[in-house]
């Protein structure tokens, strides 16, 4: 389950519905999905090959596609970050400055964890920490940062409208470090 924590108060929730509605007015979509067991245990491997990755986009086929249709997103693909991939922290260093994209950056958690933060039009921030089961939709445009956990471990299944707009956008080069919006 997901945890939201303004960074402006002390008052951390959990509640699916407080955390939907909180950040429904922000523009950014949060839901659970229920994941099956066999879904939890291929998702959890160490390593995910293509027919891996199959199978988890075909467990989702009916929400993906209700998702793409509703959207217009044209792909939807698997990232497996592990910790001893080749070159894990270069690649996670891309996300963990404050940027946005020109696409939405649409992910539904099946595996580990991770942090987005954002920084909303009045500057204050807040954390959501996203684990398996949970699905995100931050919409293009949107400053926000990415954490995944000290254990480098996320599986997660991602949708694009055009995977040239997912190049992050730099607000700062200080990584980690929100900056008010200007």
């Amino acid at each position: 389950m997901a945890r939201l924590q303004p960074l402006w108060t002390a008052a951390a929730s959990t509640d699916a519905a407080e955390i939907t509605t909180f950040l429904r007015a922000r523009g950014v979509t949060y839901e659970r999905w229920p994941l099956p067991d066999a879904v939890r245990t291929v998702a959890a491997q160490p390593r995910l090959d293509d027919a891996d990755k199959a199978r988890l986009l075909a467990a989702f086929s009916a929400e993906l596609a209700a998702k793409a249709a509703g959207q217009g997103y044209g792909s939807a693909d698997v990232v497996a970050i592990r910790p001893d991939l080749p070159g894990v922290d270069d690649a996670l260093a891309r996300f963990d400055r404050v940027h946005f994209h020109d696409d939405d950056e649409v992910r539904a958690i099946v595996a580990g964890h991770g942090v987005f933060g954002f920084t909303d039009d009045d500057g204050r921030q807040f954390l959501l920490t996203v684990e398996a089961g949970d699905y995100i939709s931050v919409p293009a445009g949107i400053w926000h940062w990415f954490y995944c956990g000290s254990d480098k471990f996320i599986t997660a299944l991602r949708l694009f409208r055009d995977s040239a707009g997912w190049v992050p956008r730099y607000r700062s080069t200080d990584r980690g470090v929100p900056q008010a919006r200007a």
